[in-house]
C-alpha cells in the first residue's frame, strides 16, 4: 500500500548500474528506496549504511524482498541470467518492476514470461534508457511532426572501446554466455533495438553477422585464461514496418569511442542525426524554404524535452501511464528481435521476425 503518495522501491542488485538509480531515486520526490537486495555482504552493509536503511530491509533473497509488504515496487539491476527471475517473482507477488535490458537471458525465457504476465499482469517498465535523452525525445517529437517527411532508412550505431586488446579488459560476466546470453549484441544492440523502435516501429526481418575478436581473457583472480563464447561485434540490416530500411552495427572493441549511442533518420525531405554523447543538441538538415542546398545545423534542445526516467516509472505504478514508456510489451519484442538476429547470424540467412 503506497503511503502519502510515496512509493517506497526496493533495490535488487548493488553493482554499479544502481548508484545511477539511486541517484535518480534521490531526484524524485515520489519515490523512497526503503530497501536492499545483494548477495554480496559487504556491498549490502556499505550501501545500506548509506542510505540509512535498516538492517530487517537488508536483503540476500530476492523474494524476500519482492515479497515484502512494506515494499511497494522492484528496481532490478542484477545480471542478465536472473532477468527472468526478477520478472516472474514480480508477477508471483503482484509487485510493480522496473527491470534492465535486455529483457531476458534468451527469447525462450520470454515467451515463458509472456504466459504468465498475460494471466496476472502488473506494471513493468523496461530500462531503455536511451527513450530519456533530451535529443532523442526531441527528434521523436520532429518526426511526429513530419519535418523530415517520410522516413526511408535508418542508421544506428553503438560503439565501445573497452573490449579492444589495447586495454586488456579482463574476463568479467559480460564475457560469459551462461550469464549474459550474449556479448555487444544484447548489451548494446538491445538498446539499438530499442531506439530504431521508438522512432519508427516493428522490425519485419533481419540479416546478421557477429564475431569474436578476443577469443581469450585473462582471469582477475586466477590469472588464467578463459575462453570468451559471446559476440564483440553484431551488424545487421533490418527492414521495418512501412520498408524502412535499417542498418545497424555494435561493437566494444571500437578504440576512440567512450558510450557512442548515435542514430540517423533519413527522410524524403530532411535528415536527423542524435548522438547520446550530446544529449542536449541535435543535428538536422532540412529545407530553409530558399534554393540554397539543404545543410546540417545544430539545434538546441528545448528544456521541456529533460524527463527522468524513473518519473516514467512513478506515474506507471500510479496508473498514469504516459505514451512512450518502454513496458513489457517492449521488453519482448526487443527480445524477440535479439533472438532473430542470432538465427541469422547462425544460418547466413534472412530471418523474418514473426
Amino acid at each position: 500500500m503506497i503511503k502519502n503518495d510515496v512509493i517506497t522501491i526496493g533495490l535488487i542488485g548493488l553493482g554499479g548500474m544502481a548508484n545511477a538509480h539511486r541517484r535518480m531515486i534521490s531526484e524524485l520526490k515520489q519515490l523512497k528506496l526503503g530497501a536492499l537486495c545483494d548477495v554480496n555482504e559487504e556491498l549490502l552493509t556499505k550501501i545500506g549504511e548509506e542510505e540509512g536503511i535498516s538492517q530487517e530491509k537488508r536483503f540476500n533473497n530476492m523474494e524476500a524482498l519482492i515479497a515484502d509488504p512494506d515494499v511497494d515496487a522492484v528496481i532490478s539491476i542484477v545480471p542478465n541470467l536472473l532477468h527472468a527471475k526478477a520478472l516472474e517473482l514480480c508477477i508471483q507477488y503482484q509487485k510493480p518492476i522496473m527491470a534492465e535490458k535486455p529483457f531476458t537471458l534468451n527469447f525462450a525465457e520470454a515467451e515463458i514470461l509472456a504466459v504468465l504476465y498475460e494471466k496476472q499482469p502488473i506494471p513493468c517498465m523496461v530500462g531503455f534508457s536511451y527513450r530519456y535523452v533530451p535529443s532523442f525525445r526531441y527528434a521523436k517529437k520532429l518526426l511526429e511532426e513530419n519535418q523530415i517527411g517520410a522516413i526511408r532508412h535508418i542508421a544506428v550505431r553503438y560503439l565501445q572501446s573497452f573490449g579492444a586488446p589495447l586495454f586488456e579488459a579482463p574476463y568479467a560476466w559480460r564475457f560469459n554466455k551462461a550469464v549474459t546470453g550474449t556479448g555487444a549484441l544484447g548489451d548494446l544492440g538491445a538498446h539499438m533495438i530499442d531506439s530504431a523502435r521508438f522512432f519508427v516501429g516493428e522490425f519485419k526481418s533481419v540479416s546478421a553477422l557477429m564475431e569474436t575478436f578476443v577469443h581469450e581473457r585473462k582471469d582477475p583472480i586466477s590469472g588464467e585464461m578463459i575462453v570468451v563464447d559471446v559476440d564483440d561485434y553484431a551488424s545487421f540490416q533490418a527492414v521495418l514496418v512501412n520498408h524502412v530500411i535499417g542498418n545497424f552495427i555494435t561493437t566494444r572493441n571500437a578504440v576512440g569511442s567512450g558510450n557512442q549511442h548515435e542514430v540517423t533518420l533519413y527522410g524524403d525531405y530532411g535528415t536527423i542525426h542524435v548522438n547520446c554523447e550530446r544529449p542536449d543538441e541535435i543535428d538536422i538538415c532540412i529545407s530553409d524554404g530558399t534554393d540554397n542546398r539543404p545543410v546540417f545545423k545544430t539545434k538546441k534542445v528545448p528544456e521541456s524535452y529533460k524527463r527522468q526516467q524513473l518519473e516514467d516509472f512513478a506515474d506507471l505504478v500510479t496508473n498514469n501511464q504516459q505514451t512512450g514508456t518502454p513496458t513489457f510489451y517492449d521488453g519482448y519484442q526487443n527480445q524477440k528481435v535479439l533472438e532473430r538476429i542470432i538465427q541469422s547470424a547462425e544460418s547466413g540467412k534472412t530471418v523474418i521476425v514473426d
